[in-house]
């Protein structure tokens, strides 16, 4: 079923949704995604700002209450310092876009809790851009859909999909192309490099094959409990083949209108392509996989996602002989999961629910 038939086929939506979240695996297209939709007049989706997953987590014995203390230190901190650079990228909140006093009369709207502060956050994000319709987009949080939608009951979720394969080159050879303005933050160049080291350090083929497995699990499960009507499934390879079909569909499921300016994005964030205003939509990158990937490394993904890709409709190799490489892949494997442990401890919260969550979601459960 094609995406203009999956739109027919879902019940009619009255209105666009409060909030509109973007998740799915890393390098999976979800910053082209975002891009796109906030190419929209009414759209405007802040970036990463992993709040489900970290300060939510860290904050959720006052969950219901409205934040103070040290508490609300702790909110305004984190949200400010995503006003002045991304996530993970040591942003000063004395730098930060948004004051203290703008961040609380934001979360005022809500009750004050730190729910009503992410969503001020976003809201402020938007309303800096001229936007109604406000949202974020954090790949990870698509393990935390059941919170994102408890917290925000009409709000909508879109899931990106891509094959495992080219997820694992492009997660492996990530670095930065460009696309920020060191000149004017000299600082950030230095955290940036740190961000890279820090992905360096959490990669391995095996942990991103178990990882994509645990996020497809997750995607799925999430649209078997709330419906079409609330989780949106894109996969990568049909947005990028036929851009203008797909995205107009997803307007359709949003209840907003088209527009052929939501086919203009950058190419940033890309593990290959150099920063790029208005490169648009490209397919390159589809099979780029092919040429990146050794047969060991292909093998290892396959043996790891092989059912999931079949239920998806992406094609194995089945190659046969020449277990040596991929035998050593598995032998260093159990080294990089305490390195990438290591290296995210400040990114996850509680360590113990964080990984468990993904090694039961990977094991189908």
């Amino acid at each position: 079923m094609n995406s203009q038939q999956q739109v027919r086929s879902r019940s009619a939506h009255d209105g666009s949704p409060s909030m509109i979240f973007v998740c799915g695996p890393s390098r999976s297209g979800t910053a082209m995604l975002r891009s796109s939709l906030n190419a929209h007049p009414k759209v405007h989706l802040a970036g990463e700002t992993h709040y489900f997953d970290d300060l939510r987590v860290r904050l959720a014995h006052k969950l219901e209450h409205r934040l103070e203390g040290a508490d609300l230190d702790l909110a305004l901190r984190y949200f400010r310092s995503l006003g002045h650079r991304p996530y993970g990228h040591g942003g000063d909140p004395e730098q930060g876009r948004f004051s203290s006093d703008e961040l609380l009369a934001a979360a005022q709207v809500g009750g004050g809790s730190s729910d009503a502060m992410f969503a001020g956050f976003c809201r402020l994000e938007a309303e800096s851009a001229g936007k109604s319709i406000a949202g974020e987009k954090t790949p990870r949080h698509v393990f935390r859909i059941d919170e994102m939608l408890a917290a925000f009951p009409e709000a909508r979720v879109i899931c990106m999909t891509r094959d495992p394969r080219a997820i694992v080159a492009s997660y492996r050879d990530w670095r930065n192309q460009g696309g920020f303005d060191f000149e004017q933050d000299p600082g950030h160049l230095l955290e940036l490099a740190k961000d890279q080291q820090r992905a360096h350090e959490s990669y391995h083929p095996a942990t991103i094959a178990f990882l994509w497995r645990a996020q497809m699990n997750a995607a799925a499960a999430a649209r078997r409990r709330y419906g079409d009507g609330r989780v949106w499934v894109q996969r990568y390879e049909d947005l990028v083949a036929q851009p203008e079909v797909e995205i107009a569909a997803i307007c359709t499921w949003l209840g907003l209108e088209f527009t052929p300016l939501m086919m203009r994005v950058p190419v940033h964030n890309s593990s290959y392509a150099s920063f790029d205003r208005d490169a648009g939509i490209r397919t390159e990158a589809v099979s780029r996989w092919t040429e990146k990937l050794d047969s060991g490394e292909i093998r290892l993904v396959e043996r790891v996602c092989a059912g999931l890709m079949t239920e998806m409709g992406y094609a194995t190799e089945r190659f046969s002989g020449g277990y040596g490489a991929e035998i050593r892949m598995w032998l260093s494997w159990p080294q990089a999961v305490l390195s990438a442990i290591r290296a995210n401890r400040s990114r996850s919260g509680s360590i113990g629910p964080y990984v468990l969550r993904r090694l039961r979601l990977a094991m189908g459960r």
